[in-house]
């Protein structure tokens, strides 16, 4: 067992000083702010007008082809006291100028059809033309501290803001100027800027041969600036993995979805051929008006051709057509689409394996040092990684294996008997192929060690094993799992097209299923892949779902053998174990605590679901999940807040309300205007803090995921957080006791797809061993007794498989030489902070002298072994706000009826 790991994190050396770096600076004029979004708005007749410029395309522009320029700065098109861009020598005029000017072209109106109005949008363009000479931007000197940083009243280290976008540049710029050598092969890298800071991709891509197939891939990097709470100095978090590259045949774009493309150009000014740095992010998808792929907005290669007349640069078409052409490039232009996985199967796996990932770690921390040194390694801080669970290794002896299944049998019909508070178990399966209904059948029956049924399937089961009733039906699904019929009439949204259709198919699938004033049961739906259908809208799970909880069933999808390529008896069993869960009937094992904390502890998780419009639905929706979980109840111990009826109901019911209220067709209700940003955070904090009078009553561990939340509870920000306090907007932080006498609260971070939690691996105790992973909850040594940030890691999952530690994939040695083709196990670490517990100043704050003083550790401890479950692999969050997340499948929002359609639904008969 390892005793130390080691995370990708880097933080400011205090032994070597600031990072002083001169640079120099321009703004954005505000003459021409003011010229160019005044062109701008003309796009925008009869619609609200925008309130900023455009200036991402241009940024970009500026990044791939104005020699000296390191970075691009955030807000500039706001205010010309804001740097627009940070060089490191000034760029001539004759330069920026053409730049500038090829992308003031494309703001007005490019196909107006009015004569009059072309002719006026032409003027407007001449002026904003001539601008750009009358008002050039003046350069200024500055020199910028990379290590600038101010500590906030909880102690937590801000760095200066433009940081989060410069440094990472800089750092990207500081790897890239050196190879990175493995296996004795130099790897080179090139730039890519991110909404949250840059990647550092091999270029060229590597190639992969198996049988008659060459696959492309690349070393990536990801580098990005973070703060821990806390913390007296901010982190670099450097993250390492594989970019795949679309590569053979032709390339798939699922329906709805496009693809990214990263450039790699010239610079286009006759005598500069200085050594290229950069890749640019391009974005295609299909254009419907247009029946073929085209380059989606803010997209560079659309502007280079204007620029640059001599070169031929890739056309969306040809891409798709022959994606491993343009890697190779065309007279000194290159280009690749990056792979997804909704493209299908690539010979090269993801991710990479601990001793490849520490290889790529040591040569960032030389090429970080001595400004940047590793942040200090982890140690554990609990001693017992796991709660109580049952025994899963296989037995030898017959007796032992027997006595362990009957006692998993008693432990699932247990929490399915109080789940249900003693009402039968009903349980619909509806098939498509008499496969899949024998393994769901099958997998119900060894679920809950059932005895084998007496005659056909189709014609229903009955059990009766001790107190629990279970009521089995098998149908076909039949017509309801075609295709949704979109019926695109005049006067109709798209959200109301297919909003109109799920309606239909659930009226059908709800009368299919039964009256619905069954107790709740669950459905088991057999539907087909969703690339059956001729566009993600047509889709019916989203329609089958609103059914089936119109008829009061939870629902777990399997698709059909012949589209997926997993065993039908392991997803069968999986279905089974996820519907079992939306049923409520999964609790959280007893934990294995140094000190134990109160008995009748309860859990308490809050998700805020963002649907957006391109969702299944095409429909905005933002709904507060809040989840109860009381392990010692004997009768619906997980509970939702349902906040129509202001109680916590069992949480089947609460799922099947979820997808009620979101069917909501009240003109009333449904046609009420989006509330702001202000009125949403204003509401989200006044039932937070409601939600938390309501759990006062017994000691509580409240879960939050800051990522999550803190849009619309801002005090969760890091720059905010306060030991022991808890802030609202407006409102000075106070005391958690204030909430709750015996309240705690637990913070989770993730890496969210911005990086704010590093990766990680544990080094071996000797060179002649791998690094390799290990499970447990970790704080840096020698902590303080009051340390409130740890991070909880898991165990290798089964399905990861037997991939070695020592995996190389980047440069395959001869042992190895499929090992390209291998899926690493990349684990995620969680960030748990104690932000309140009954710590020793807290008890002397509240004038408490009835209870001993929390150990943090302890608390985070409670958190961590909530990622265990005897019938999960071990979870990427606790389980409280795993279920909470869940919750999201059923926030399904369906845009309100036209009037003629409402009255007639709402009319009885």
């Amino acid at each position: 067992m390892y005793q130390l790991i080691s995370t990708t994190a880097y933080e400011p050396d205090p032994h070597t000083g600031p990072w002083i770096e001169p640079y120099r600076m321009i703004g954005f004029p505000d003459e021409w702010r003011e010229e160019f979004l005044g062109l701008y708005r003309r796009r925008w007749r009869r619609r609200e007008q925008p309130v900023g410029l455009p200036v991402r395309k241009l940024n970009e522009l500026l990044r791939a082809t104005a020699p000296g320029l390191i970075a691009t700065g955030r807000g500039a098109g706001g205010s010309a006291e804001v740097p627009w861009f940070y060089a490191s020598q000034d760029m001539p005029a004759k330069l920026v100028g053409p730049l500038l000017a090829s992308w003031v072209m494309t703001l007005p109106p490019l196909d107006d059809t009015d004569a009059e109005r072309a002719t006026d949008h032409r003027a407007a363009l001449d002026r904003a033309l001539a601008l750009i000479d009358e008002h050039s931007p003046q350069w200024r000197h500055e020199s910028v501290d990379l290590t600038a940083a101010r500590l906030t009243d909880g102690g937590t280290a801000q760095p200066d803001r433009r940081l989060y976008h410069l440094l990472p540049e800089q750092i990207g710029a500081r790897l890239a100027a050196r190879p990175l050598r493995l296996g004795g092969v130099d790897l080179s890298f090139r730039l890519v800027t991110r909404e949250q800071g840059v990647e550092l991709v091999s270029w060229p891509p590597r190639q992969y041969t198996r049988g008659k197939r060459i696959w492309h891939y690349s070393a990536l990097v990801t580098v990005t600036v973070q703060t821990v709470p806390f913390a007296s100095r901010f982190r670099v978090h450097v993250d390492y993995g594989i970019r795949r590259w679309a590569s053979g045949s032709q390339v798939w774009l699922p329906p709805g979805r496009g693809a990214t493309v990263l450039l790699d150009t010239p610079l286009p000014w006759p005598g500069d051929h200085g050594p290229r740095q950069r890749l640019t992010a391009n974005k295609l998808a299909f254009n419907r008006r247009l029946g073929m792929p085209a380059w989606r907005r803010h997209s560079l290669v659309e502007l280079l051709p204007e620029l640059d007349v001599l070169r031929a640069y890739p056309k969306p078409a040809e891409l798709i057509a022959d994606p491993a052409d343009w890697l190779e490039g065309r007279d000194g232009v290159a280009a690749g689409v990056v792979h997804s996985t909704a493209m299908g199967k690539h010979g090269v796996g993801t991710g990479l394996m601990p001793l490849e990932r520490s290889l790529v770690d040591q040569w960032v921390e030389e090429g970080l040092a001595p400004v940047f040194r590793r942040a200090a390694g982890l140690e554990r801080a609990h001693r017992k990684p796991t709660p109580v669970l049952l025994p899963s290794t296989p037995a030898k002896d017959a007796q032992v294996r027997d006595e362990r299944a009957q006692q998993r049998f008693r432990a699932r019909r247990g929490a399915v008997h109080s789940a249900l508070d003693g009402r039968p178990l009903l349980v619909d399966v509806l098939w498509q192929t008499e496969e899949t209904r024998d393994e769901l059948v099958a997998a119900l029956r060894e679920w809950l060690g059932l005895p084998a049924g007496s005659g056909p399937v189709d014609d229903g089961q009955e059990w009766q094993v001790g107190d629990l009733n279970v009521v089995l039906r098998a149908r076909p699904l039949g017509s309801l799992g075609a295709g949704l019929e979109l019926d695109d009439g005049p006067g109709r949204s798209r959200s109301q097209v297919l909003s109109a259709a799920i309606r239909e198919r659930a009226a059908r699938t709800a009368d299919f299923l039964g009256s619905g004033i069954d107790p709740v049961g669950l459905a088991l739906v057999e539907t087909l892949g969703p690339e059956r259908f001729p566009t993600s809208d047509s889709d019916p799970k989203s329609a089958l779902r609103h059914g089936c909880a119109a008829a009061r069933r939870v629902s777990q999808f399997i698709v059909v053998p012949e589209d997926s390529e997993a065993a039908v008896a392991l997803r069968a069993r999986s279905a089974l174990a996820d519907g079992m869960r939306q049923l409520g009937a999964v609790v959280p094992p007893d934990q294995r605590l140094d000190e134990e904390l109160a008995d009748d502890l309860q859990y308490l998780a809050l998700w805020q679901v963002r649907r957006q419009a391109d969702g299944p639905t095409r429909r905005a929706s933002r709904h507060l999940v809040a989840l109860r979980i009381r392990p010692r109840d004997p009768v619906h111990p997980v509970r939702g807040w349902d906040d129509t009826i202001k109680a916590w109901v069992p949480y089947a019911d609460f799922l099947i309300s979820l997808t009620a209220d979101s069917a909501e067709v009240d003109p009333a209700r449904s046609g009420r205007s989006a509330p702001t940003t202000d009125e949403r955070r204003d509401e989200v904090e006044r039932r937070i803090r409601s939600l938390l009078f309501q759990v006062r009553d017994r000691p509580t561990l409240l879960l939050a995921n800051s990522g999550n939340l803190r849009e619309t509870w801002p005090g969760l920000n890091n720059g905010q957080l306060e030991k022991d306090m808890l802030a609202f907007h407006g409102q000075s932080p106070v005391r958690v006791a204030l909430h709750g006498a015996d309240l705690r609260i637990v913070l989770l971070r993730d890496t969210n797809n911005r990086g704010e939690t590093p990766q990680w691996y544990a080094p071996a105790a000797t060179e002649k061993e791998p690094p390799g992973f290990s499970a447990g909850l970790w704080a840096p040594r020698d902590a303080d007794p009051d340390h409130r940030v740890f991070l909880s890691t898991v165990g290798k999952p089964p399905t990861a498989g037997t991939v070695r530690r020592d995996l190389r994939k980047l440069v395959p040695d001869q042992k190895w030489p499929n090992g390209p083709a291998a899926t690493a196990w990349n684990p995620q670490a969680l960030e748990l902070t104690v932000l309140g517990c009954l710590s020793p100043v807290a008890l002397a704050a509240a004038e408490r002298t009835d209870t001993a003083a929390d150990r943090p550790a302890v608390v985070a401890a409670a958190a961590h072994q909530l990622r265990f479950h005897d019938e999960y692999h071990p979870l990427a969050r606790p389980l409280p706000l795993h279920l909470a997340k869940l919750a999201e499948e059923y926030v399904l929002p369906l845009a309100p009826l036209p009037a003629a359609e409402r009255t007639t639904e709402q009319t009885p008969e």
